[in-house]
């Protein structure tokens, strides 16, 4: 296994917190394929993640969550503070985090589940509910739980924000800082020998040991 895979709990819950769209892996009788959805999740005391999702339970992602044993999903944020580190052409580098994972959906039927389901997808994304919500306001909606079977996680490049949540090494980097497709700050002067990792004018090979 990679050794920036993250599989601490907290961590993962902490990425889950900051994500807004998971994406499911389905499949149905034309292949493989991707779905965005809005998600909420819970974590048991056992540590075992639960996901729970909406939709109208009528279309190709109903049929396909309806059919399927095992689903993929994957969610990610950030990619943000990309930085150009001289003078190699590949070291264009953004900072972003992501969790992906595979699980078993099952439609929920209950009242109250479904009603505990959506309660906890709109905390994902507001502190509060700003209206009461009871089991017969989502009797027509459909909604699935995802049980969570496996999931890792990852940080690349974590901003200073990100490292301090995690507890994580943080390095300063330098470089041309780009936002939009632009420059918008050029620290490059401050790179040494170390941070560019500069290869040999001859034979191409780094100077780094």
């Amino acid at each position: 296994m990679r050794k920036d895979i993250i599989t601490d709990h907290a961590k993962l819950s902490w990425i889950l917190d900051q994500c807004q769209i998971l994406r499911l892996g389905l499949t149905n009788q034309r292949g493989a394929y991707i779905v965005p959805v809005h998600y909420g999740y819970r974590e048991g005391v056992d540590g075992h993640y639960t996901i729970y999702i909406h939709g109208t339970g009528d279309g190709e992602k109903a049929a396909a969550l309806d059919h399927a044993d095992t689903i993929g999903f994957e969610t990610d944020h950030g990619h943000e503070n990309l930085i150009y580190t001289p003078p190699r052409p590949s070291d264009f580098s953004p900072s972003f985090m992501s969790v992906i994972g595979t699980g078993t959906p099952q439609r929920l039927t209950d009242p109250q589940e479904k009603l505990a389901a959506i309660r906890m997808l709109i905390h994902h994304y507001v502190n509060t509910i700003p209206v009461a919500i009871a089991a017969a306001d989502v009797q027509n909606l459909a909604v699935w739980s995802i049980e969570v079977t496996h999931i890792t996680g990852r940080v690349h490049n974590p901003t200073t924000d990100w490292a301090r949540a995690l507890g994580m090494p943080f390095k300063e980097r330098y470089g041309k800082h780009y936002q939009n497709g632009a420059v918008v700050a050029d620290d490059s002067d401050k790179l040494t020998i170390d941070d560019h990792d500069v290869p040999d004018a001859a034979t191409g090979a780094s100077q780094k040991e």
